[in-house]
């Protein structure tokens, strides 16, 4: 109803308008036109610089947050980036422990199956030895 209220209000100003020009001379209508002319220029250069003061004001947020989003961004990619070098690190040390590890394993393999000779070859020299000594105890006591 106030949008109503409004337009009422408007229209019986343009009427009172109306009616006070057909009082006048056309050089005072003119005068009068060229006055309301004049206050609607300056309202609209009021409102034209509370819009730009507006504009400006969102547009210095959505540069600071886009200054912050780019700073963020930039501290993400350095952390990944050294998560990648660390990755990258410890996935080169894995590979040399790895290695590292097949190298001692295969030693201990080889020493494991020396062991398993040396034990074939003492299990079959002991008796042979055993036998002797008692050859050479024998021989001792003649």
């Amino acid at each position: 109803s106030s949008g109503i209220n409004a337009e009422y209000g408007e229209a019986k100003l343009c009427t009172k308008k109306v009616n006070i020009e057909k009082t006048l001379e056309p050089v005072e209508v003119h005068k009068l036109q060229i006055e309301e002319l004049k206050k609607e220029v300056e309202f609209n250069k009021n409102e034209r610089e509370e819009v730009k003061k507006i504009y400006q004001t969102e547009m210095n947020k959505l540069d600071n947050a886009k200054a912050k989003l780019a700073f963020q961004k930039k501290t993400w990619e350095k952390k990944l980036q050294a998560a990648r070098e660390e990755h990258l690190k410890l996935n080169a040390n894995c590979i040399n422990i790895r290695e590292s590890s097949r190298k001692q394993l295969f030693d201990k393999e080889l020493l494991l199956n020396r062991l398993v000779l040396d034990t074939k070859r003492c299990t079959k020299s002991i008796p042979e030895l055993e036998a002797s000594m008692a050859v050479l105890e024998k021989m001792v006591k003649e």
